[in-house]
């Protein structure tokens, strides 16, 4: 059995991260890994995994695509990936249904159709992204003549799906995949530990030093890059709210050319309104011991694949509190998990809707106002009660009974025995 992991890219991130334990997990499997792009190769050879760049796998520009230019991009992606597969292969694609590549999403589809065996690895849904799926419609449908759902969801046995929580097990469910086809595979949780027995208080003076920031404050640390869907105006908000005991620090800028402007133009909102947001603290700072420094990590996004955020730093000492995302975070309750403070809807004086569904505009005056004192901060812990626990401190019982539901059910050996198991199903 031969196992190809194939993805659009290899830039640092959730996905990435993913890869490289699939890779770990997969001991004595021969892995390629088939990437549009990889800037730090050594992250993959260095697991005794073979790297091949295949740009044509990378995002696709955007564009009107005439019928020919469609299909020349297709026989060159079909080709490139009929070069790497055996009889046994198991051609494991991450986010192919997203939306970014289209072509992609066709080619593999077709390979399925004449018996590649396909796992689909679906971290995000181009249905929660609507131009993704315009994207899609336009290429698949109009240049290629097919219907969409059939090429997103193919019944045939040799086509397979692994998802990353039981929202989506049922939403691929009700789309007519059958339940043996669909692996529920909630991420792997792992540190690389490289910290033994951490002195957080001394790390967190040299983390706060380094940072330029008082060590006398709570640190606040959002672990993202930031786009739009991890909803950086409500973290600027929060921090306004609690500047008189927090610092917050944000760790990663965009890297998608599509979410920089919006990153520049809320850097700036805080630079001219004295806003003491520390951003791209993950490239000032080792990223570990910026966790373990930390008293609480933050999340204020509304819409994640898996929620590792809300898992990860627990390993570290460090506890999860800022918005709920219900259907992410009910597995993990299920499991046993205690979240000291998550709240849904921040409640603004006078507007109706949340704070999350504002436009960028509309965020940035929320801000200035409470800056002002025109809303007064009192008004909003009146209408957010909840806001007045959320960094209250968490017990160490809390803690270690996370720390070894993590230990217990996201373990990286678990989780390679999972997919070895798929890829056994599906290889026969």
């Amino acid at each position: 059995m031969q196992i190809l992991i194939a993805h659009s890219h290899l830039n640092p991130g959730g996905v990435t991260r993913i890869i490289e334990s699939q890779i770990d997990s997969l001991k004595n499997i021969p892995v390629k890994v088939l990437v549009g792009v990889c800037p730090y190769p050594e992250s993959i050879t260095s697991r005794g995994a073979e790297l091949v760049i295949i740009e044509e796998l990378n995002y696709l520009e955007r564009k009107h695509y005439t019928d020919d230019e469609a299909q020349e991009l297709l026989d060159r992606v079909q080709e490139k990936i009929r070069v790497h597969l055996t009889k046994d292969t198991v051609l494991h694609f991450h986010n192919l249904n997203l939306g970014k590549n289209p072509v992609v999403t066709f080619a593999v589809y077709q390979l399925a159709k004449e018996g590649v065996r396909v796992f689909n690895h679906a971290h995000d849904f181009a249905e929660d992204r609507p131009s993704n799926y315009t994207f899609l419609e336009d290429i698949i449908g109009n240049n290629f003549s097919h219907d969409l759902t059939e090429v997103l969801y193919p019944d045939l046995p040799n086509y397979q799906f692994g998802v990353l929580n039981s929202f989506d097990l049922e939403r691929l469910q009700s789309l007519g995949v059958d339940a043996d086809r669909i692996e529920w595979l909630p991420n792997p949780v792992t540190f690389s530990g490289t910290i033994e027995n951490p002195d957080n208080e001394t790390l967190k003076k040299t983390i706060c030093k380094e940072l330029d920031i008082s060590d006398e404050k709570l640190l606040i640390t959002y672990p993202v890059r930031v786009i739009q869907r991890k909803n950086i105006g409500e973290f600027i908000l929060l921090s306004a709210l609690f500047n008189h005991i927090t610092s917050f620090v944000v760790t990663q800028p965009p890297q998608n050319p599509v979410e920089k402007e919006m990153y520049r133009q809320w850097v700036k909102f805080c630079d001219e309104h004295e806003i003491d947001v520390i951003f791209e603290a993950g490239n000032k700072v080792d990223f570990e011991q910026l966790l373990c420094a930390t008293d609480f990590c933050i999340t204020t996004s509304y819409r994640e694949g898996f929620g590792m955020v809300y898992l990860e730093p627990w390993l570290l000492n460090t506890p999860v509190v800022g918005r709920d995302i219900d259907y992410i975070t009910k597995d993990f309750k299920n499991d046993g998990f205690t979240f000291p403070t998550l709240y849904y809807k921040i409640n603004i004086p006078g507007i109706k809707i949340d704070f999350k569904d504002l436009n960028m505009k509309m965020q940035m005056e929320v801000i200035c106002d409470l800056k002002s004192g025109k809303i007064e901060k009192q008004k909003i812990f009146e209408q957010n009660p909840i806001l007045k626990t959320l960094f209250k401190k968490v017990a160490d019982q809390v803690i270690e009974q996370n720390k070894n539901i993590i230990t217990s059910n996201y373990s990286l050996q678990g989780y390679g025995s999972k997919l070895q198991n798929r890829y056994k199903k599906l290889v026969g």
